[in-house]
């Protein structure tokens, strides 16, 4: 029987390179476990290795087997087996795919050599990493990687590139309110109250009033990567300032636009202009009709039976009651629009007015309004037939405020509410169809053409099979020519018609995305409102709802601001 010993590191030898540690399972004192066997390598300078757990306990399994056969004395030759490892520190360098970031991993080593400051910037020279290097970081990763414990992972950036700075167009700041802005705000006393009847002064400019600011452009810098490769930047656009009618650039600022006459401000793309304005007190029969070339601004009512025509904007301080008002540009009522329907049962109507761009009040009732770009209601829109290029929105400033009851709205836009219909049940009509069937029947047409044209290639492509089987010659070659010169007009045109298509659905999303009704608190029952080829109608009443087209139907939702 061979003599027992205690279990110590005279067992342990490492192999020939000296990186792996091996025990040799030899008859020892005591039961073998893994917990025996890791306290050993714990209590030994072999305690920095990493432990090889497969190993520790196949040799537990070792020593087991061993014992058996020490007491059936069957001692065969002693095997040694590998319980650790010596592992160098290991350094791996990540750099972002744009070459702009590159971070360091380093894992401390088991009991072998550390990661050292000279093989990391090796690493980096080897991937090209030669700006932005970042020393601190570098020192401090391994420092705190030597000194930490065995298999202590750390990382940091190393490098930072430069990214480039794009330029800024110039920009335009406006220094004006327009007349929309200015009459529709209520304007505040001295002790901090609101007068709801001051809404301002009505003339907005004066020779000399400043009235559009540039904002010059700027360069924009070119970036770096952290491999020295130039990242180009964006320049800024030089817009120049658009000079309109009766304003100029100031002699002391040439980023400034200032007016030459009192008038109305109008916002143009890049500047401004300055109409021309016929102020008027009241118009009424004592002043009879204004046909005007230009603004006109009334500073009080258009009265009963009056018509107001000008190539400007209107702007009018009071009440328009059952008049005409037709305007090239916005229509401002600082109160209300009030008609009546000229006979029962038609849409005729005692008021109406029309704007080749927006058109604003406080409220309006039993009025055809027709609007070039939006309409804009603070308080309420009361049986009225509204035809729309753009947004219905009937609402004040505090969103408390905005009910569109009874008529006819039809836009191109959406609708957006406070309250809508009624609980008495007057019926309220909306018609969100839009640029609807013109796009449909814009598809149809060009479904039309590519099956036509698909319809074609097949007929060509059969008879370019023909002709290849016609024995060589002239008659061959030039029918090969003529059918591939055919079959390449065809295939460009199905390109086009497929790029008409994507463009032609792009805009049935835009529009489905953009026809919605939003009502912000109630909408009552016997609401009409029709969205490309759905209808809805509220047979109950709703609190906030938003109606739109979800996956291709109308749909009704509670709606959350």
């Amino acid at each position: 029987m061979e003599t027992k010993q205690p279990l110590s590191t005279k067992l342990l030898h490492f192999s020939a390179d000296n990186n792996e540690l091996f025990i040799l399972i030899k008859p020892v004192d005591g039961e073998i476990t893994v917990q025996t066997l890791t306290s050993l390598l714990q209590s030994t300078n072999y305690r920095t290795l990493k432990v090889n757990v497969a190993g520790v306990q196949q040799a537990v399994q070792s020593f087991t087997h061993l014992a058996e056969k020490n007491k059936n004395k069957q001692i065969n030759d002693a095997e040694s087996i590998a319980i650790a490892r010596r592992l160098h520190g290991q350094l791996t360098i990540n750099v972002d795919p744009l070459k702009m970031a590159a971070k360091a991993v380093i894992t401390s080593a088991y009991g072998g050599l550390p990661v050292t400051q000279q093989q990391l910037k090796q690493q980096m020279i080897d991937l090209g990493i030669i700006k932005g290097i970042i020393d601190k970081n570098i020192n401090v990763l391994i420092e705190t990687a030597q000194q930490a414990k065995p298999g202590s992972s750390f990382q940091a950036t190393i490098a930072k590139g430069i990214h480039p700075i794009h330029g800024k167009d110039a920009m335009f700041k406006r220094l004006v309110e327009t007349p929309r802005e200015r009459l529709l705000k209520p304007q505040k006393n001295k002790d901090g109250s609101v007068d709801m009847r001051n809404l301002g002064q009505l003339i907005t400019v004066k020779p000399g009033t400043k009235l559009m600011q540039k904002i010059p452009y700027t360069e924009g810098r070119d970036g770096l990567t952290i491999t020295g490769e130039v990242m180009p930047h964006n320049k800024g656009k030089n817009l120049q300032l658009e000079i309109g009618e009766n304003t100029t650039i100031s002699e002391q600022d040439d980023n400034l636009l200032i007016s030459t006459l009192s008038g109305i401000p109008k916002i143009l793309n890049n500047g401004m202009k300055v109409d021309d304005v016929l102020v008027v007190n009241n118009v009424d029969v004592g002043y009879g009709h204004v046909n005007y070339e230009g603004s006109v601004i009334i500073q009080g009512d258009v009265c009963d039976g009056m018509k107001v025509k000008a190539s400007g904007d209107i702007t009018i301080a009071g009440f328009v009651e059952s008049s005409q008002l037709a305007c090239g540009g916005d229509l401002i009522v600082g109160k209300g629009i009030i008609g009546h329907k000229v006979e029962e049962g038609n849409n005729s109507y005692s008021c109406e007015v029309s704007a080749d761009g927006s058109v604003t009040a406080h409220f309006s009732q039993y009025a055809r309004i027709t609007a070039g770009t939006e309409v804009n209601v603070k308080k309420q829109l009361l049986h009225c037939h509204v035809s729309s290029k753009g947004d219905i929105n009937v609402f004040d400033e505090s969103g408390n405020k905005g009910t569109i009851l009874g008529g006819v709205l039809s836009t191109h836009g959406s609708i957006h509410a406070v309250s809508l219909g009624a609980s008495a049940g007057s019926k309220t009509q909306i018609d969100l169809i839009g640029h609807y069937p013109n796009l449909m029947d814009q598809k149809q047409k060009i479904n039309t053409c590519i099956q036509s044209d698909q319809l074609k290639l097949e007929k060509l492509i059969e008879a370019q099979r023909k002709v290849d089987i016609l024995p060589n010659g002239e008659k061959k070659q030039s029918l090969d020519a003529r059918l591939m010169l055919t079959k390449e007009e065809v295939k460009q045109h199905i390109i086009e018609l497929t790029a008409n298509l994507d463009n032609n659905k792009g805009e049935l999303q835009q529009y489905f995305e953009r026809a919605q009704v939003i009502v912000q608190k109630e909408m009552f029952n016997d609401v009409y409102i029709n969205i490309g080829k759905d209808k809805f109608r509220s047979a109950r009443n709703y609190g906030p709802t938003k109606v739109s087209i979800k996956e291709y139907k109308i749909s009704t939702e509670p709606y959350k601001k």
